[in-house]
């Protein structure tokens, strides 16, 4: 690893030199939706993401998209991004060396060089990844049996040693486990035959509302609660924030600011659920990220995990509050994103009719709106 160290080093003198190299080798261009493409056996596997697709043609400038050089042998030579938020400009350039059993990565951003990758093979294998980025640097090493990857070592500074165990059957990857110490955990497992992604979205719904008016109970609060926020992060997660604010607490945060009164990271009040790591509820999870990772434009997976949010804010908006919590006339149960983006759709499917529109009347929900 010195020897690579010294080579990202000098990187910063060499971002021209690689670009001309690079891009001189290109023989096609393509337009890929995001994450790209990777050499790496498993790197997308292990966080539940899918190589990106191919696109006949680049989309709008508000999409994340790459677009990949390939050399005359059809291997990549140049990756571009291009970067939604920021309109459409290029965000990231990596540039891409091969040479006899070995490849070197190097990618960098608008201003500086972010990381070196040295990939070693062996009989058209990978056997190593030697990585040295600006904050640290890396190991990988690759096992295989029968020509499938079943094992990677993973070393990273400042970090406990890691492992990657992959099975397989006629079918492909049937199962990737970590194993850090003495404690593992399944980074991905095929469903089992005859699961249903909706029916078991259906039992975890189920579940929420058995679970949350047990967790609000255990709230610390004195006066009447106004609303409860099921807070959460992304929707694909199973993991939320429960958080209470009383009428006095909401008024004075609309006062502040209309956004403020919805948003549960500015309410006292809070406590939380976890069902990420448990069965079904993993596999779940599981499948909606993995639904995500086949279109990220259209968030399949997202959607429907919101949608299960709602449904069990709606739930919970007919349940008789009194024996649970001191509540206010106007109590309402509603999902939404820590970020607020969901809100206004949210609110729509959450609340029912007659208490959303005295909100607007009340200007706590259009006041929001207007904001943008």
């Amino acid at each position: 690893m010195p020897d690579l160290a010294a080579r990202f080093a000098q990187l910063a003198d060499e971002h021209e030199a690689r670009k001309r190299a690079a891009t001189a080798l290109v023989e096609g261009w393509d337009w890929y939706t995001w994450p790209g493409l990777d050499l790496r056996p498993l790197h997308f596997e292990r966080d539940l993401l899918k190589p990106g697709r191919r696109l006949d043609a680049r989309p709008p400038t508000d999409r994340d998209v790459l677009r990949v050089g390939f050399d005359a042998q059809g291997r990549v030579a140049v990756v571009e991004e291009y970067s939604g938020f920021l309109h459409g400009t290029l965000h990231y350039e990596t540039f891409y060396r091969h040479g006899d059993e070995v490849v070197e990565v190097a990618h960098f951003g608008t201003d500086d060089p972010i990381h070196l990758h040295e990939y070693r093979f062996e009989g058209g294998l990978m056997r190593t990844a030697t990585m040295v980025a600006r904050r640290g640097s890396g190991r990988e090493s690759y096992s295989y049996t029968d020509g499938r990857i079943s094992r990677v070592e993973i070393e990273h500074s400042g970090g406990p040693p890691a492992v990657l165990v992959a099975e397989h059957d006629d079918h492909g990857l049937h199962r990737l486990v970590e194993v850090r110490g003495n404690q593992s955990r399944t980074r991905y497992a095929r469903p089992p035959a005859g699961f249903d992604l909706a029916s078991a979205c259906r039992a975890i719904e189920d579940s929420l509302v058995a679970l949350v008016p047990d967790a609000a109970a255990r709230l610390a609060v004195g006066d009447p609660i106004a609303c409860l926020a099921l807070g959460y992060d992304r929707p694909t997660q199973l993991v939320i924030d429960i958080s209470a604010a009383t009428a006095d607490e909401r008024a004075e945060l609309a006062s502040i600011d209309a956004r403020a009164a919805w948003s549960p990271a500015d309410f006292e009040a809070s406590t939380g659920i976890d069902l990420g790591d448990t069965e079904p509820s993993r596999l779940v999870q599981q499948e909606l990220a993995l639904l995500d990772a086949d279109d990220a434009d259209v968030a399949a997976g997202s959607a429907i995990g919101r949608r299960l949010w709602c449904a069990v804010a709606a739930r919970l908006n007919l349940r008789d509050w009194s024996a649970t919590l001191p509540v206010t006339d106007d109590f309402v149960v509603y999902a939404v994103d820590l970020e607020l983006v969901d809100l206004e759709r949210n609110l729509a499917s959450c609340l029912p009719p007659e208490r959303l529109a005295a909100f607007h009347e009340r200007g706590l929900f259009s006041a929001f709106v207007g904001r943008g």
